[in-house]
């Protein structure tokens, strides 16, 4: 007998279990008052449908199943019912199938393919007579998606969805039969097998005889990744447009095929609560069809009742917003009224409540399975109705007086090909059509990531997406530089704020598509279509040779440019990467280039030429072969010092004991899924015991909890000190920087009483990118001038703050900071760090810690971009000086207060200094966020692969 089978009938009686010749017997636990709930299957039953019981080994939420016997379960009834249909929509990391199962009647099943043609045909009624809509509306069945366990800790929704599979297979109930013969219901089981494997198996190592009520105890808290997120410790319901893993990508596209009227996702929350159901409240996104708000206040009002006839407690709203666009509910955009459940937490075996009470996990399950029933059997009966609507909102939706027939987005031309084409496959998943302009285009008005509005010419080859379109609230929501936030929320926020520091955002209030991506963009208030083609992606990756070849350029604007380094210096390729524009062959190279030359290498120019073909075509660049060394004017040539010699990164992560999944996981899966190259996770609690010569990079995310020790860092600062990279995100880095005398960087409070010294290398900064020279009139006098000018000459009205009066500033301030929006950050164009990444570069940014550098600190980027006003005086925002003629632009998207702006202005995102023979590179945040922060991931990249090569001494090799 199975040991889990052994240990879940132990819960509720004696067990025994034997291995070879010996047993042991499992003490009967004692009873607890409610820790029993009745069977969730009452009526009749078709006898040719296996009850789950057979094959669990106990009854449904009794104990949690796994994601292999939810996947026999429902293989198997799939294959016993005439009523369902199972369809494999993608593989997790780890190899296991998500799939959903389509039931509805037999009748409706035989004419499946006619239906789902009926509704793609109602998602584009432009072609329709009102009398077509009319018979399609008549003749279509309603459809509905059930969504369960996205996180895979929260267990009690995929348990649900076998209640309700087996109650729509095999129930002999006349209602559920008619329920049926009216919709196409879409039943997703479990949508994160890899991460309910980690959290099954963790409660299977911590259950115990008697069953555990105890919310402390690790059957209910788990323990570090915990079971929430997929292999790579990505949130997955907040990958909805993203849409970086194989879960979200075949979902997306499964769900854009059926367009639903319906879409439920079921969750948990904490254990001590109750039951969370829809509608949310404010903030709400605007581009949601007014008609999807209307309906889940039906919808509501059912499931209330439901759970009235019951006496079970729920609520709606409060906490749950719909402002950003990540989430499951991405399907309300295209026209799907969405209900979030959230039941309380409750694992195995049940929670004891504040009010004694026990409620065991099957009352949790229940409380899902009920609601979906309920939620059922509304949408049959509004089902029409709501097709009518549907089919309304898609026709004013490309309606050009309509809310969206004015407007287009332009991506304008880019050498970063690789992520514009990432770009291009989110829009391609969501079913939207973009073209390319053929001819310059001036347009009127168009406003920039700044908010700057002004005429401008479209440049050919500029990428445009028109709003009109069909799925035009979907695309508005992802590419509008702003969401519109209404007084009244904006008020309470700010309220909140100062009253206890809490928040009514639930999520980032900036996601722009454009921005998150690094990518520049235009908002246009007219519709776009003169002009534009069909965008070709180039096919052209592979070597492109060229007789008497000397090297082999890869253009160092594309990201996979680095990949293109990485992997040929892991196979002991000689790899340079160029420092500064070049132009060879009469082809111009970005700075970041990388270039293999036959020189280095001592491979015959055969193998090296076909090693390369396969890497480039590998990673998607094209590596141009060039017979020219010297380069054309006053451009670097091929032996000089602008040609960097790189050395192979040896990289590890530190892991475990606190370290942030979704920071650590967005990077090993850049690393995986970009680079391809080998890398180690080190547990930072052995960190003091590692042999960490190994390693040329070392990489310490930031932390959900804790902090290192001081032997710790006293280990890191020994190998950074020997010639290592290290490099720090987060409150990590904010640790470091206030570790005693491990770095030179500082934070923004602990620098006032040195204000003017961080003032002063701001000005250093500022003169250095000069085109003019300051007291140029003076240069060629023989007399010293006693009437120089100075960066720290201030006119009288300009009077910087002592430190008491930074100090309140800040204090004041920093109650304001953002929860996720995205300011502009000023790169350093000089600096190795910024390769392919724009000058003025989008970061997303929270309530991140904030640095200050001077000399010997690198300031790689630093939050606020400067913009010409021939008008604007000299001054002073907090500690810093704003020269005369500029003004600072921070915020893009996204709520940032001013006083949050303010005290972010001028201090450092990105950081990189010296220490000994190595080097500590600081980030202030996670600049891989979620795996869409594409313009900051960038930066990481060159971090990691260049790291050891350009930022270190190089070892004496004797």
């Amino acid at each position: 007998m199975k040991l889990n089978r052994i240990l879940a009938s132990a819960a509720w009686g004696c067990a025994v279990f034997a291995a070879s010749a010996h047993a042991t017997v499992l003490m009967q636990p004692t009873s607890v008052p409610g820790g029993d709930y009745p069977a969730l299957h009452q009526g009749q039953y078709a006898e040719n449908i296996t009850p789950a019981k057979e094959l669990l080994g106990f009854d449904v939420g009794q104990r949690t199943a796994t994601p292999a016997q939810i996947t026999e379960l429902v293989n198997k009834w799939a294959e016993q019912s005439d009523k369902a249909k199972i369809v494999e929509y993608a593989r997790s990391y780890e190899g296991r199938p998500l799939h959903y199962l389509m039931i509805s009647s037999a009748k409706n099943l035989a004419n499946i393919d006619e239906i789902k043609a009926n509704i793609s045909k109602l998602s584009e009624p432009d072609a329709l007579s009102s009398s077509q809509i009319d018979t399609l509306i008549d003749s279509t069945p309603g459809t509905a998606w059930m969504a369960y366990s996205i996180h895979g800790n929260e267990s009690s929704g995929a348990d649900a969805s076998l209640a309700l599979i087996y109650q729509l297979l095999a129930s002999q109930d006349s209602e559920i039969e008619s329920l049926l013969d009216d919709l196409v219901i879409l039943v997703d089981p479990l949508m994160n097998p890899d991460g309910r494997a980690r959290f099954t198996k963790r409660l299977q190592e911590s259950r115990s005889a008697a069953p555990n009520f105890d919310t402390q105890s690790l059957l209910h808290s788990g323990s570090w990744p915990f079971g929430r997120t997929n292999h790579y410790y990505f949130d997955l319901n907040r990958d909805f447009y993203f849409a970086v893993n194989p879960e979200s990508k075949g979902r997306i596209q499964a769900i854009n095929e059926w367009f639903p009227q319906l879409m439920i996702d079921g969750h948990e929350m904490g254990a001590l609560d109750t039951f969370l159901m829809g509608p949310p409240r404010e903030p709400l996104n605007v581009n949601i069809p007014t008609s999807t708000r209307k309906w889940s206040k039906v919808f509501a009002g059912d499931h209330a009742s439901a759970f009235d006839d019951k006496n079970w407690p729920y609520y709606t709203g409060e906490w749950f917003e719909n402002l950003y666009p990540g989430y499951s509910n991405y399907a309300e955009y295209k026209g799907t009224v969405h209900i979030l459940y959230e039941q309380a937490r409750t694992a195995e075996d049940g929670v004891r409540l504040k009010n004694g009470n026990v409620r065991s996990y099957k009352e949790s399950v229940d409380h899902q399975y009920i609601s979906s029933l309920a939620n059922l059997k509304t949408l049959q009966q509004h089902s029409k109705a709501m097709y009518r609507d549907f089919v309304s909102n898609r026709l004013a939706h490309i309606d050009p007086d309509g809310k969206y027939g004015e407007r287009s987005f332009v991506i304008l031309p880019t050498d970063n090909t690789a992520r514009l084409h990432k770009l291009l496959d989110v829009l391609d998943l969501q079913g939207i059509d973009y073209y390319a302009t053929t001819e310059e285009l001036k347009v009127r008005k168009a406003k920039n990531h700044l908010g700057q509005v002004r005429d401008a010419t479209i440049p050919k080859g500029a990428i445009v997406i028109p709003n009109r379109q069909y799925d035009a609230p979907l695309l508005a929501t992802i590419m509008e530089f702003d969401a519109e936030l209404n007084d009244a929320v904006l008020l309470e926020e700010r309220q909140k704020t100062l009253r206890d520091g809490s928040s009514i955002m639930y999520d980032t209030t900036a996601w722009n598509v454009s921005m998150m991506f690094g990518l520049p963009a235009l908002e246009v208030p007219e519709h776009l279509d003169d002009d534009l083609t069909t965008y070709q992606r180039p096919s052209e990756a592979g070597v492109q040779p060229r007789d008497n070849a000397i090297a082999y350029v890869v253009d160092g604007a594309s990201d996979a440019s680095v990949a293109f380094a990485a992997r040929l210096l892991e196979q002991g390729v000689k790899v340079r990467v160029l420092a500064k524009p070049g132009v060879f062959n009469d082809t111009r190279f970005n700075r970041g280039s990388v270039v293999v030359n036959n020189y280095d290498n001592t491979l015959e120019s055969g193998e090296l030429s076909a090693l390369l073909d396969k890497v480039a075509k590998e990673v998607g660049v094209s590596a141009i072969a060039i017979d020219q060394g010297l380069g054309k004017g006053d451009l670097p040539d091929i032996g000089g010092e602008n040609f960097k010699l790189l050395k192979a990164p040896k990289i590890a992560f530190i892991s475990q004991n606190g370290i942030a999944p979704g920071d650590i996981g967005s990077m090993w899966h850049m690393l995986d899924t970009e680079l391809g190259i080998r890398h180690s996770h080190l547990s930072q609690e052995m960190l003091s015991y590692s042999d960490l010569r190994g390693y040329n990079v070392i990489i310490v995310p930031s932390r959900w909890y804790g902090e290192l020790s001081k032997s710790h860092i006293s280990a890191l600062d020994k190998w950074v000190a020997q010639g290592g990279t290290l490099i720090v995100n987060g409150n990590s880095a904010a640790q470091l920087a206030t570790a005693e005398d491990f770095s030179k960087v500082a934070l923004l409070k602990q620098s006032f009483d040195k204000a003017d010294e961080y003032d002063l290398a701001l000005m250093r900064e500022w003169q250095a990118k000069q085109q003019r020279i300051a007291n140029a009139d003076l240069i060629n006098a023989h007399k010293v001038s006693a009437q120089l000018s100075f960066p720290w000459d201030k006119s009288d009205d300009v009077k910087p703050l002592n430190k008491e009066q930074l100090e309140r500033w800040h204090d004041w301030s920093a109650a304001f900071m953002p929860s996720g929006a995205i300011v502009a950050g000023r790169t350093d164009q000089k600096h190795w760090l910024s390769y392919g990444v724009e000058q003025q570069l989008p970061v997303l940014a929270g309530d991140v810690p904030l640095f200050m550098a001077k000399q010997g600190v690198d300031a790689v980027v630093r939050y606020g971009v400067l913009q010409e006003n021939s008008k604007a005086e000299q001054r002073m925002i907090g500690w810093a000086t704003i020269p005369q003629g500029q003004d600072l632009y921070v915020r893009m998207s996204g709520l940032l207060w001013p006083e949050a702006a303010q005290r972010m202005s001028n201090a450092a995102y990105l950081t990189r200094e010296k220490k000994g023979n190595g080097q500590v590179i600081m980030f202030a945040n996670m600049p891989n966020f979620r795996g869409a922060t594409k313009g900051t991931a960038r930066l990481l990249l060159n971090a990691i692969v260049y790291g050891p090569g350009l930022g270190t001494d190089a070892v004496i090799q004797l």
